[in-house]
């Protein structure tokens, strides 16, 4: 059935272990952030060391061995759901630790933590200059007796695009360092890696120190959206998306009429190019943003979308006929969009 995603187990396998056997050259963790993909087989079998998501439903439904890890740090409200769900999770906020501790001693556990530091990225974490709110958090799990402070860790280029290089590398180290010194424990992780890294991972300059990454869009996609820069000792077509064609018309290229917003109040202005032949697709943005999905057949081009249509410039092929399928690789939104809704029919071969 149609549309529908199809995952390469082989391919995936092949990602996850190149992944592995890169970073355990180095002395290195990897940390697979899963993202509700249906792979947990494939997984659970390989030679990744961690599991990872930001939803802690999805750890929840994990029936694993390896150390599972929230990235997205707790809300007070899933207390209860992360600490019966994961062993690890990112934390900055003193509130949230104090509730962790409260929680993890009426379960009776033991609850890694993550001190989550931002090196400029500006989205999560305990800004990296502030020293007095960082030792203040790292107390907190220290002093509490069902928490252990294992490290911390770093998220870069997801909101502000910041790339991971030695200098935000090595002033992470001397984060944790301060907290080693100020404190004589010895933090077992720096967690600074992810695909953005990945350049670093490959030129063997990543420190030594740094020695944990969380990483999906390497394994899953073959690419670093980041430095936008394929991947290419990785597959890029683990996952084809494949929709079916059910219409096919000769139509103007430009819409005909008074024109306003479209459907999502958008004002959208069309190049003339004539009488164009025109294919739509049953699928459309309540699935995927159209803008990350990439054809196979280069000679076709996405026009654009609705909510439940797609329309596709054939440039006048007359290679094609309604039922016909088309299949597109996919950017990372693209996956994330696709494996979330339930319209899409998803498929391991």
């Amino acid at each position: 059935m149609y549309p529908c995603v199809e995952c390469n187990k082989i391919k995936l396998s092949e990602n996850i272990e190149t992944v592995a056997r890169m970073l355990h050259a180095d002395h290195k963790i990897m940390c697979a952030v899963i993202k509700g993909f249906g792979v947990m087989e494939i997984l659970e079998d390989s030679s990744c060391d961690w599991l990872a998501s930001s939803r802690i439903e999805d750890l929840a439904k994990l029936k694993t061995k390896k150390t599972r890890l929230l990235i997205r740090l707790s809300q007070p409200c899933e207390i209860k759901e992360v600490v019966a769900s994961s062993e690890v999770s990112f934390e900055s906020e003193c509130n949230t630790i104090f509730l962790l501790q409260e929680e993890a001693k009426r379960q009776n556990k033991t609850h890694g933590v993550i001190l989550a530091i931002d090196m400029g990225d500006l989205r999560e974490g305990i800004f990296y200059k502030y020293l007095n709110e960082i030792e203040e958090a790292a107390a907190m799990v220290l002093q509490s007796p069902n928490l252990e402070l294992l490290g911390v860790g770093t998220n870069l280029g997801c909101f502000g695009g910041v790339i991971t290089d030695a200098a935000n590398m090595q002033l992470l180290i001397e984060v944790a360092t301060h907290i080693e010194q100020k404190f004589s424990v010895t933090l077992p992780y720096i967690s600074g890696m992810s695909t953005a890294a990945m350049e670093m991972i490959e030129t063997k300059t990543m420190p030594l120190r740094v020695n944990h990454g969380r990483f999906g869009e390497a394994w899953l996609l073959g690419f670093d959206s980041v430095d936008n820069r394929r991947l290419t000792y990785l597959h890029d077509d683990v996952f084809l998306f494949k929709a079916q064609i059910i219409e096919i018309k000769d139509k103007p290229s430009q819409p005909v009429g008074t024109i306003g917003g479209n459907a999502f109040g958008q004002h959208v202005e069309f190049k003339n190019q004539g009488m164009m032949k025109r294919a739509l697709l049953a699928f459309g943005t309540q699935d995927v943003a159209y803008e990350y999905l990439i054809p196979l057949d280069k000679n076709i081009e996405i026009i654009g979308a609705s909510s439940d249509h797609t329309i596709i410039n054939l440039h006048g092929s007359d290679n094609y006929e309604v039922g016909d399928v088309l299949t597109f690789k996919l950017k990372y939104h693209a996956l994330l969009h696709l494996y979330t809704s339930k319209y899409v029919k998803k498929y391991i071969v």
